[in-house]
């Protein structure tokens, strides 16, 4: 992973480089804004000075960075055996990884998800995910964006998902994508 290289959401890498980019900005934030209290406070001998004013302003993005790289350290990231087996497997299905989708009431965390023409395949290592609940969430938002008739399936087996993106990559639909449905879940994501 390199942080010269901007990775899309979806993209196996991007967890792990949104997470460490998230805290490298937050923390440069937080030394700016100290540095500035600092020079101002060695500069006039007081606190009471425009420095000061800035500094302080200055803080709050680098508190809001701070919400961001810890929503983004929320995120698991597949493991490397698990991603390897996905990837043999796919075909030439459009497939996005570590997706962390948050509600009001609970958080679903997606593997691994499948998006063809009229299906939304999924696979969560989330031991205490709620199908019910993330069905809910997901139909809710999709009603919202006017997406029909999709089959929503998320599997906690890995090697019944496997089974499934095998099928699917033989299958007629395996060309086919609802590039709505893949912008909705990036936007809802994390």
């Amino acid at each position: 992973m390199s942080l010269l290289k901007k990775y899309e959401k979806g993209e196996y890498e991007y967890a792990s480089y949104s997470r460490l980019r998230s805290w490298i900005i937050t923390i440069a934030m937080y030394v700016l804004s100290a540095a500035i209290y600092t020079i101002g406070y060695v500069t006039t001998g007081s606190n009471r000075n425009l420095l000061t004013i800035v500094a302080i302003l200055g803080v709050l993005p680098a508190s809001k960075s701070l919400i961001a790289a810890i929503m983004n350290s929320r995120i698991k990231v597949l493991n490397e055996a698990v991603h390897s087996k996905i990837e043999d497997n796919i075909g030439s299905l459009k497939g996005l990884y570590n997706l962390y989708l948050t509600s009001y009431e609970i958080n679903f965390y997606l593997a691994h998800c499948i998006i063809t023409k009229d299906s939304l395949i999924a696979f969560t290592t989330d031991k205490d995910f709620d199908n019910k609940r993330f069905d809910e969430h997901i139909k809710k938002h999709m009603k919202i964006e006017g997406i029909q008739d999709i089959l929503i399936k998320v599997f906690d087996n890995e090697d019944a998902y496997i089974n499934r993106l095998t099928q699917l990559s033989k299958s007629d639909q395996s060309e086919q994508t609802n590039e709505k449905l893949v912008n909705l879940l990036k936007n809802i994501s994390v």
